[in-house]
């Protein structure tokens, strides 16, 4: 096949910003159009590629919430232009591309950027049978003087729809973008139209829940969207007798950032909240008899930064130590008073404070540490039990919480919390790769529960491989082994109380290009599924 680069021409109808073939800056609507024209133009032959340096006038980014986008001048940047990306109200604001034709394949993205956010990120978005799924990329750190670049690779499904690749932050400062590239890595094959998938008959499965009902529950990570399809719901009804939000009890969802600015003097000490976001979740584990881990109260990311600012104004005067212990009570106090009444004895276990260990070591220098001090995971455990009622147990959660450096730093900071009878849990995110030495990761699990006297929760359980081999009995195998292991501590008397799979296909997964889960989009088991069945009725030779 005579494989070839998109010509000249249509390239820069992708771009539309070095050729300058328009005088106007591009809009939503007209980059849309051409987006829209260039699919049905391009022929199987061709490979698209995004490209921009921003050295022209026009740009083909489209503006992405609140957010304006536009070029300007600036020093700092290689050739002296750059994408300002500002205005942005909420963490997912920002600039993004169409992304259609790169549907089934690989695509190696990069971009170089500074802001005064201290990270950037680039993200996919796309939908699967109705179900919107968000994707990192990569990230990287920035300050606000100096450009600095990353880059990652993602492998976009073959049922994906509306496919966008965008640029945001999970604070709110304006950004600036030198260079920017989305192109295929590998081979090129060209969809053009979604792949259409049917869903397999799940009804003779056996129940994960039931398989491990004598030694812990089994949840999953869910969205409103999956409830809205009978054949993900019939099957997680089916599988799981414990459900995590996956996004809308994180803070950014409870924070009610419109009304808190509308009389800030009013909601000062308590910014305003709201708790509409999942309620069709709660309503949906109540009415089939599961329990819900409450995900998550503290923690800096998704997290709006204009909770920790004095009259909430961003980039103004931060809140003091006095003030923010008052929010960070208030806001506490709120959302559990509200799912206790509400939901009574729904909500079995709290993250309450979520990754505060810094990969570099110690502890995270988060807002919440900036403007509260070190003493702030205290504080929150300290308000969580003060406000939650008896039944449900306070975790703190983190990942990569089975390595050696990480984990001293996280026992450090946890004792007192667990001498004052504060914490009742650890929760291990655990998203792992199957390179990564199961027995290792188990002796850093007994630890906890050994050290801080706590039960342990596995919380975000997703096991990433790539399609190398045979890889699919390779991650059955590892699938098997790591519940086995699991199984057989619980016999030993160390109290593993839940274990969540971190969502429900590898399609909708967070980490879908490294097909991480236990059944494919159309609902099919794979090797991972018998092997977590396996898990429990079969002993490690």
């Amino acid at each position: 096949m005579n494989i070839k680069k998109i010509s000249a021409v249509l390239l820069c109808m992708l771009m539309l910003s070095a050729c300058g073939t328009t005088g106007n800056t591009v809009t939503p609507d007209s980059a849309a159009e051409t987006s829209s024209a260039l699919t049905e133009t391009v022929s199987k032959n061709d490979i698209p590629e995004i490209k921009e340096n921003f050295s022209g006038n026009e740009t083909a980014a489209r503006t992405r919430g609140s957010a304006a986008v536009q070029l300007v001048d600036d020093a700092a940047a290689s050739d002296g232009r750059a994408m300002f990306i500002s205005g942005r109200q909420e963490s997912w604001n920002g600039a993004e591309y169409p992304a259609e034709l790169f549907r089934g394949n690989e695509i190696e993205v990069s971009g170089s950027f500074r802001s005064s956010n201290p990270s950037i990120r680039v993200s996919v978005q796309y939908t699967v049978m109705g179900n919107t799924c968000y994707n990192g990329v990569f990230t990287v750190e920035t300050n606000n003087s100096t450009y600095s670049s990353g880059d990652g690779n993602f492998t976009i499904p073959p049922s994906a729809e509306n496919i966008l690749v965008y640029i945001e932050s999970d604070n709110l400062e304006d950004i600036y973008a030198d260079e920017f590239q989305v192109k295929i890595k590998g081979e090129y094959t060209y969809l053009a139209k979604p792949a259409e998938l049917g869903f397999a008959d799940t009804s003779d499965y056996p129940s994960l829940k039931d398989t491990y009902s004598e030694y812990f529950r089994i949840g999953a990570a869910i969205s409103p969207a999956l409830l809205e399809k009978p054949e993900y719901t019939e099957l997680i009804k089916a599988q799981f007798n414990s459900v995590t939000m996956e996004n809308n009890m994180k803070p950014e969802a409870i924070f009610d950032h419109q009304k808190t600015i509308s009389d800030p003097d009013k909601y000062m000490e308590c910014p305003a909240l709201r708790f509409d976001r999942f309620k069709s979740e709660l309503d949906f584990a109540r009415d089939n008899g599961m329990t819900v881990r409450g995900h998550t109260l503290v923690w800096h990311s998704q997290t709006p930064n204009w909770i920790f600012y004095k009259d909430y104004k961003v980039g103004g005067e931060l809140a003091d130590r006095e003030l923010m212990l008052k929010r960070m009570e208030n806001y506490i106090k709120s959302v559990m008073e509200w799912t206790t009444e509400n939901y009574p004895g729904l909500i079995s276990a709290w993250d309450v404070v979520n990754e505060a260990a810094a990969d570099e070591g110690g502890m995270r220098k988060s807002l919440w540490y900036e403007t509260i001090g070190d003493d702030y995971i205290s504080k929150a455990f300290e308000f969580a039990r003060k406000y939650a009622p008896e039944d449900a147990k306070l975790f703190y959660n983190d990942y990569n919480s089975y390595m050696t450096g990480k984990q001293k730093d996280i026992l450090e900071f946890l004792k007192p919390i667990a001498e004052a009878g504060n914490i009742d849990g650890m929760g291990m995110q655990t998203h792992i790769n199957t390179d990564i030495n199961p027995t290792m990761y188990m002796i850093a699990l007994k630890k906890y529960h050994t050290e801080l006297g706590v039960e342990i929760n596995i919380t975000e359980l997703d096991v990433g491989t790539q399609k190398k081999g045979d890889w699919e009995k390779v991650q059955g195998d590892y699938y098997r082994d790591y519940m086995q292991r699991l199984v057989e501590l619980r016999k030993d008397g160390v109290p593993i109380t839940s274990v969540t799979l971190w969502g429900v296909t590898d399609a909708l997964s967070w980490r879908a290009g490294e097909f991480p889960l236990l059944f494919n989009a159309d609902l099919s088991k794979k090797p991972a599924f018998d092997g977590m069945i396996e898990g429990a009725t079969v002993s490690r030779s």
